[in-house]
Parts: structure tokens; C-alpha cells; sequence
């Protein structure tokens, strides 16, 4: 499911920014960013609010064309099923499930392997205020299978870290809250999970108190993409 993908796609469109968004669904921008970060999913009735307010649908969002969800209850061939209580990952989870018996012809389903590849992709945490930056990398690396996590600051930067637990982190230098340093330094301390330096500063990078942290490499502002995904190809795979 790409329900967050398509939640910034549509927010994109209607030329809302995320705090333009929270406001008119009275939430805090943080919860607009979890959304469209993967880190959280809305419920059934925040989905509806949220489809309202886009002026878009909710099988729009959560990525089918062909399923009726109305009233905590989800239509399929005719079959309704109460959903409520259930997220957007349950929902996407039924509409795989319903696809592989179709597909299956009643039988039990066996792993779908595109699922399964999936689930295993690659966890990547972009750290860095610039969200055009974040945005620019997210789309590029979604692209090659990679699942993506966008934090606009070091406190939420680190906050993702300890709950995602990425596989590879791309970490601004210049933060309004806390230094790309301060940031490595609080990683390092639990973790040894590649770090890759991105920002306009390389110098800062030469300074003596980056001796002790490990990094695999600096990538100076403005970014190379196809340098950036063989860098990662050569350090985490995909």
C-alpha cells in the first residue's frame, strides 16, 4: 500500500503545506508527518476527515480503485465486512488477502513473493530541516524499493531512529534544534548503523570533534542521486 506516498501526492495537488493540512483537521503537524512518513497510519474515521478535507476519496488514498468503504464497513465483490477499529495497513492487508484467493480460487494462500520483497525492503531515515531536500530523496529512493522515513529536525530525527530502527541513516549537518553531531553522537552511543553525512557544510565534517564517530562517507549539497543509491547499493543492498 502506498497510503503515504499518496496522502503527499494529493496534499501536493490541493497546494496544501502539512501544517495547512493539521490545522484543517485540528491535529498536530507532527501526526500530518508520521502519516506521510509511514511511521503511523490513520484510523477509519480519521480517513474519512481526511478525504473530506482533500477533496479526494478514501480508496484514493489507501491506493485501490476498486473497493467501497462507507460507514466502517468494507464492500468487496459484495461482501461487507466491519472494518471499524481497523487502520489503513489492516485494509491493504484484507485487499492482498482477497486478491491472492481470487487468484488462489478459494485455495489457501501461499507468500505472495512481492509482498514478502516488500516487507523486507530496506529501511532508510533521512535527518535534515530542508523538506524539499527530504522530499526530492524520499521519491528517488521509494523508486528503488527502498522504504523511506523523512524527519525535519534532530528531536524527531532521533525519536524515528529508536522506533524505526533503520538500516541507514542520511543526517543533515544544519538543524535548528540539535546538530547533525549532537545527532551522531546520540546514535553512536546505542548504534553502529551506517551513517551517511549530507549537507552543504563538508568542511564542518573536518572538524575534531567528528574523530570519534563513525561515517561512511560525506555527500555534499546539492545531492547526486545516482551517486547517493550506489552509495547505499554498496552499503545496505536492496
Amino acid at each position: 500500500m502506498k497510503f503515504s506516498s499518496n496522502l503527499r501526492k494529493i496534499r501536493t495537488s490541493r497546494s496544501f503545506s502539512q501544517q495547512e493540512l493539521a490545522e484543517l483537521l485540528n491535529i498536530a503537524q507532527s501526526t500530518v508527518g508520521m502519516w506521510e512518513s509511514g511511521r503511523r497510519t490513520p484510523k477509519i474515521g480519521e480517513l474519512f476527515r481526511l478525504a473530506k478535507v482533500l477533496d479526494s476519496n478514501v480508496s484514493r488514498l489507501i491506493g485501490d480503485k476498486y473497493i467501497e468503504i462507507a460507514k466502517g464497513v468494507i464492500d468487496v465483490n459484495g461482501t461487507k465486512i466491519d472494518i471499524s477499529g481497523l487502520d489503513s495497513n489492516d485494509i491493504s492487508s484484507i485487499i492482498d488477502y482477497v486478491n491472492l484467493l481470487k487468484a488462489k480460487k478459494n485455495l489457501l494462500p501461499e507468500i505472495d513473493e512481492k509482498l514478502e520483497l516488500r516487507n523486507n525492503n530496506k529501511k532508510v531515515l533521512i535527518i535534515d530541516d530542508e523538506r524539499d531536500v527530504c522530499e526530492l530523496i524520499y521519491d528517488y529512493l521509494e523508486g528503488h524499493n527502498y522504504k523511506v522515513f523523512m524527519s525535519f529536525n534532530g528531536h524527531m530525527g532521533l525519536e524515528y531512529f529508536d522506533e524505526i530502527k533503520p538500516d541507514l541513516v542520511l543526517l543533515d549537518m544544519k538543524m535548528p534544534d540539535i546538530d547533525g553531531v549532537d545527532v551522531l553522537r546520540r546514535i553512536r552511543h546505542t548504534s553502529n548503523v551506517p551513517v551517511i553525512i549530507i549537507t552543504g557544510h563538508p568542511e564542518e565534517v573536518a572538524k575534531p570533534n567528528f574523530s570519534n564517530l563513525k561515517v561512511e562517507c560525506c555527500m555534499e549539497k546539492p545531492l547526486s542521486l545516482s551517486t547517493l543509491i550506489d552509495t547505499l547499493k554498496k552499503t545496505i543492498g536492496n
